[in-house]
């Protein structure tokens, strides 16, 4: 296990210093009461749904992290669709639960949705599906994959980022979906060792698999200026605040022995009013920074080169 995890752990670095914008002009509509944000180009290569985790709404395709991700996607021909888990007022979370295409009320109007996406636009019904999912999402990214397959969809590959495989398929063999899986070394939200079981299920019995292990990173001001709005000079005043919380020394080493704790302080640092409006994304950031519970663009090439491998 342990040269296992050495080998996966070795990923590509993300394009630091350089704002992280859409490439193409995305679509913003609602199906059935929920907000869509989408994009097809003219000849698919493949389409790839979007799944947020706990808390969270279409609007996880606008994040930082998820914006580096469909932009590479785009970049080799997918189109992409991204709404929101039916429940809204609790926990809005995805039922990841139930299987059926009929009673799951997510996997319903997903086939609803996809539907009116074939009607509509360039996707046909046979055009390679793929999906993305975190935390909340990736075990519903697996549900969704493997149920649409067992109805005949075309779902091709998925990639399940920082969760585990969904209950009905996470005994050995049930999961037949080339699935990607992702972690995190500090994840205390849901285990590594949880997630790399999953992988490792799915990879004893013959599913293609990968799994990929971000490692902590060194506090950068450079990490900051991924986000739209943040020069340097900001940047600059965003690692002082940081460091100011205890968590990093002047080097951006962590200095804080709790990597929760870190986290914590993190979140509550008193940052520069200018940069107010980038204040989640910045907390993204941070999160990412300190390899706990975040999503990421830091595996974007590999995962896509897997997804190149099943969609023509």
């Amino acid at each position: 296990m342990k040269r296992l995890l050495a080998v996966v752990s070795v990923g590509a670095a993300l394009l630091t210093g350089c704002a992280v914008t859409p490439a193409v002009q995305w679509q913003r509509s609602t199906f059935e009461g929920f907000d869509v944000i989408s994009y097809v180009p003219e000849h698919p290569r493949g389409m790839v749904y979007l799944f947020h985790g706990t808390g969270g709404s279409a609007r996880f395709a606008e994040k930082v992290e998820t914006t580096d991700v469909l932009n590479r996607l785009v970049a080799r021909g997918y189109g992409f669709a991204s709404t929101s888990s039916t429940e809204r007022t609790g926990n809005r979370r995805w039922n990841a639960a139930d299987p059926s295409l009929t009673t799951n009320p997510d996997l319903a109007r997903l086939a609803r949705l996809q539907a009116r996406i074939v009607a509509t636009t360039p996707v046909e019904a046979s055009t390679p599906l793929v999906g993305v999912g975190m935390s909340n999402g990736a075990r519903f990214v697996t549900l969704w994959g493997q149920s649409w397959k067992n109805a005949g969809y075309p779902v091709k590959a998925i990639w399940a980022s920082h969760g585990r495989t969904a209950d009905p398929y996470e005994p050995g063999g049930q999961l037949t979906v080339p699935t990607v899986f992702s972690t995190s070394k500090n994840d205390f939200t849901v285990a590594p060792n949880g997630v790399v079981g999953s992988y490792l299920r799915a990879h004893n019995a013959g599913t293609p698999s990968e799994i990929y292990v971000s490692q902590e990173r060194n506090l950068n001001a450079a990490q900051y200026q991924r986000i739209p709005g943040i020069d340097q000079q900001k940047a600059n005043q965003i690692f002082f605040s940081l460091v100011a919380t205890g968590v990093w020394d002047g080097q951006g080493k962590r200095i804080d022995p709790d990597v929760q704790d870190a986290a914590a302080k993190a979140l509550g640092a008193n940052m520069p009013g200018a940069v107010a409006p980038q204040r989640n994304e910045i907390d993204s950031e941070s999160l990412l920074i300190l390899a706990v519970h975040q999503f990421t663009a830091e595996y974007a090439n590999q995962v896509i080169a897997f997804f190149d491998r099943y969609v023509p």
